[in-house]
């Protein structure tokens, strides 16, 4: 995977692998908003399989969302994102040696491409991954997921209708791109005479209006795929859908192949803001780990940075692309920064030989080195004061990094959830622990499905059971401290030797603050006799702090604690 960028946006290029060489490059356009940040990783490994078997890829992202410049309350996104497939094909058809171009996506971004071939010169073919047929229709269902995505975090679902728009998940959607989304019929687009495969989940009513639309066009296929529900609106709980995949390379494999023409050089992968330079890369061992550097203008004294880690297993994005807005607004107050993915995680290449799981992920000891990587890429830069930001899980590898790497100057946790991790909990018994206690990033997204699943065995009710117990016995030992109080409190005690800045964020009743109480005390009493450490919890936010008001907290607290300040500095 090369990173690049093209008129403003940011895209990953997939070329071939070995000798086979097809000649056709694919365009794979993501899906809009939540989804897109759910589907990275399984369009990654989609991406990796075609250039596996000899196609070029292009991944981008498309105006004013993930990594690309712009905001998705700019006017006319919907002309915005269409016009942006055609420039990506270009792309694609200079630096990935290829002549024919497959127009493709998920979702949305099957339907941005439908829209968009309708008037690009020659596409090869299209392919349709669960596409959004009838606009009136989505607009209906982002409305409906905006409430129950606000409803399993315990916020308020009115709060999602604005007098601009709909909020979903905390990314912006105007009413100007609802009303141009409900003008979508791609019924009524004339079939393309291309080869084209309409893939789709099962009892998908609108792929069936569409295939019956189209049904005179000698070269579509309509073909069911078992699994696209594996990407879930949690990146977290996401799996990659493996026989989506295995249809997609078998069906551009056999298209007719292209012709092999000189690639050109791939362009620098930078973007130019108003007050910041963005460079994205891949990094450490094996080059599995992706990042972007964000610099400001005009750089701070002391040259700070903040190193991003991934909350769970969302992207370096972020939830509600919280991690570009607050590298590009710390930029404007002169702190550089760097968003990274680990392993296995949005762009982060899988380790070799390792299952998609949350266990071969999360709280995995291999982490551990991929900071330290993130750290010293920094450090090479000149960055002289790095701080570190993490929520949920990378909290607690930016917590274990800080406590021995006296390069680190600051920290802030977010929703901490293990200070130190249990012997022999796996991190499904961690999600579960945290269930029925607060807006936990499996309940906010899987809530209304959660005890169907534990009803029907699907989710082992053991975790919980267990947990109870745990908590209960814990609770009995509170007495004396346990050996994981002792490892806690003495990286604690580390971090203030050394007069680190320290800033916990929880969100109010965050399952988190279980955790801290175990280790330091009721409302973390033992903590609050250390005059480096901060403790700020935001009323009326979830795990992920959704909300623009929590996230605006957080803003606040990693730029002072990035300029040394603590104690509500």
């Amino acid at each position: 995977m090369i990173p690049m960028t093209f008129n403003g946006l940011m895209g990953k290029l997939h070329l071939p692998v070995g000798k086979a060489r097809s000649g056709i490059g694919v365009i794979l356009v993501p899906p809009h908003g939540v989804e897109a940040l759910a589907a990275t990783k399984s369009l990654r490994v989609m991406a990796d399989s075609l250039a596996a078997a000899g196609h070029a890829v292009l991944r981008f992202d498309l105006p004013g969302t993930a990594d690309s410049l712009g905001d998705e309350t700019d006017p006319a996104r919907l002309d915005a994102w269409t016009a942006s497939v055609p420039l990506a094909a270009d792309m694609l058809r200079r630096h990935g040696g290829v002549s024919d171009i497959v127009y493709g996506g998920l979702r949305f971004g099957a339907t941005v491409a439908a829209l968009a071939a309708q008037t690009a010169p020659h596409p090869a073919a299209l392919l349709l991954l669960d596409p959004i047929v009838k606009g009136r229709s989505y607009a209906r269902e982002l409305a409906m997921t905006a409430r129950a995505v606000a409803e399993g975090a315990r916020l308020s679902p009115d709060d999602t209708v604005t007098d601009n728009g709909l909020i979903v998940a905390g990314m912006p959607t105007t009413t100007e791109t609802l009303d141009a989304i409900r003008k979508i019929d791609l019924c009524r687009l004339e079939a393309l005479p291309v080869p084209t495969l309409l893939l789709h989940r099962r009892n998908a009513t609108d792929a069936g209006l569409l295939g019956e639309a189209w049904r005179g066009h000698p070269g579509l296929e309509v073909q069911e795929a078992t699994d696209f529900e594996a990407i879930s609106l949690s990146p977290t709980m996401a799996t990659t859908p493996s026989d989506v995949i295995a249809r997609v390379v078998a069906w551009v494999s056999a298209l007719p192949q292209g012709e092999m023409v000189a690639p050109s050089a791939t362009p620098a992968a930078t973007l130019d803001g108003p007050h910041f330079l963005e460079e994205a890369m891949t990094f450490g061992e094996g080059h599995l780990m992706f990042g972007v550097i964000c610099r400001p203008v005009s750089p701070a004294s002391g040259h700070p940075a903040l190193l991003i880690v991934n909350a769970g297993r969302n992207s370096h994005v972020g939830w509600a692309r919280s991690s570009v807005l607050l590298a590009r607004e710390l930029a404007a107050e002169g702190i550089a920064s760097m968003r990274m993915d680990l392993a296995g995680i949005g762009d982060g290449r899988d380790r070799p030989g390792t299952n998609d799981t949350v266990d071969t992920v999360l709280y995995n000891p291999a982490n551990d080195a991929q900071i330290a990587d993130a750290v010293n890429l920094l450090a090479s830069r000149g960055f002289g004061q790095i701080t570190m930001l993490g929520a949920c899980s990378g909290a607690y590898l930016a917590l274990r990094h800080a406590a021995r790497d006296p390069r680190i100057t600051g920290l802030i946790l977010v929703n901490i959830q293990r200070f130190v991790w249990r012997p022999g909990e796996t991190v499904e018994e961690a999600i579960a622990s945290a269930y029925p206690l607060a807006a936990s990033y499996a309940a906010k997204v899987l809530e209304a499905r959660a005890w169907k699943r534990i009803l029907t065995g699907e989710r082992k009710v053991g975790p919980l059971i267990r947990e109870f117990g745990r908590r209960f016995a814990a609770r009995l030992r509170a007495v004396t401290p346990s050996e994981q109080t002792l490892m806690a409190r003495d990286m604690v005690r580390k971090l203030g030797e050394r007069r680190v800045p320290v800033e916990l964020v929880f969100s109010e009743n965050d399952a988190g603050l279980g955790d801290m109480a175990l280790h330091f005390g009721q409302n973390g009493r033992w903590l609050k006799t250390r005059d480096n450490l901060h403790l700020t919890i935001i009323p009326g936010a979830d795990h992920d702090l959704t909300p623009l008001s929590a996230r605006r907290v957080l803003s606040a607290r990693a730029l002072a604690t990035a300029r040394g300040k603590t104690r509500g500095g």
